[in-house]
């Protein structure tokens, strides 16, 4: 394992929000302490209320851990933030509890921070098995939904060298620490889900992807299936506040539409009651959202904004090449 040295105070620190992960977190720990190159590093668990005790005597699994519990489930968006705060590295990286990562992960998204046109750095996301890509980066579709660049693709299909994507993957992503902080973080309200959308689409430099960090992942373990009834609140309702967000007018109607199109096509596949009634508290907790989030941002900033989104043309080929549609 090559040592990458820090200056007087510390390099890196790795932030996890755990949450009921007694059958991942150790391994995720285990993959880190074996993998990470960056010898002046820590890692914080911070724990979201979790019932299982997975948070508890991290440093068992690497001495460089240490836990940061909650009583209650605070969410991912303010889990990290309160990661951050307790961090001391110049970088911080975020890395999901259910997730590997592979050896040297950590060197070149640093290398790329290096560039201060560079605001994010991120890599590759893999199945479990390292075989099949979930994510190279990631799209912004027109309902501000995100989307794996090359998700289903075979890992040699990844691009051979780094490239400049929409957005980062919150599963394996670095920034500078003091940069983080001074953007207000991830945005607290949304709680999981749309924060990586939002967080890229704030930041003044570059989203650059690079294909050698990579780490192998898991789903399902803090929020259930694909489409399970919490991925679902959380979406519908975060897609239209995001869009309030940072998009002009027209994109904005636009988006309201598309993520009402795609709402009810996941209705139509779906045919259950308990994913009706949770897309509809999403929409209904979404539209009293977006009145408050005009004032989020500047007219340019919308317009470079409404620039980074897929086509609605793109959207639905890559749809159709998933097998969604």
């Amino acid at each position: 394992m090559a040592d990458r040295p820090g200056p007087a105070g510390l390099e890196l620190s790795i932030v996890l929000v755990n949450h009921d992960g007694a059958g991942c977190l150790p391994r995720t720990l285990e993959a880190l302490a074996e993998n990470t190159a960056t010898r002046e590093a820590e890692c914080i668990v911070v724990d979201s209320g979790s019932a299982d005790g997975s948070w508890r005597e991290v440093e068992r699994h690497w001495e460089k851990a240490r836990a940061l519990p909650f009583e209650e489930n605070i969410g991912f968006c303010a889990g990290c933030n309160r990661g951050v705060e307790a961090a001391r590295g110049r970088l911080v990286a975020f890395v999901n509890f259910d997730g590997e990562v592979e050896p040297g992960w950590d060197l070149p998204l640093a290398g790329l921070l290096d560039d201060p046109s560079v605001s994010v750095s991120t890599g590759l996301l893999l199945s479990s098995d390292g075989e099949t890509i979930q994510a190279a980066g990631l799209d912004i579709a027109p309902n501000t939904a995100v989307v794996g660049r090359q998700d289903g693709m075979p890992r040699s299909a990844a691009p051979g060298s780094p490239v400049d994507v929409p957005a980062a993957t919150g599963a394996l992503m670095m920034v500078r620490r003091q940069d983080f902080l001074e953007l207000g973080g991830f945005y607290e309200p949304f709680f999981m889900y749309g924060e990586e959308a939002d967080y890229c689409l704030r930041v003044p430099g570059r989203v650059v992807f690079h294909p050698g960090s990579a780490m192998r992942h898991e789903y399902g373990h803090a929020s259930g299936p694909q489409r399970s009834v919490t991925r679902l609140y959380w979406g519908s309702r975060n897609r239209l506040i995001n869009a309030a967000r940072h998009l002009p007018p027209a994109s904005l109607a636009k988006s309201v539409v598309a993520s009402l199109g795609f709402d009810a096509l996941t209705l139509a596949q779906l045919r259950s009651r308990p994913a009706a009634g949770a897309i509809a508290r999403g929409w209904r907790d979404g539209l009293r959202g977006m009145r408050g989030e005009r004032a989020a941002r500047s007219s340019r900033e919308r317009t470079r904004a409404a620039g980074e989104l897929l086509s609605l043309r793109q959207a639905i080929a890559e749809q159709r090449r998933l097998g969604r549609l």
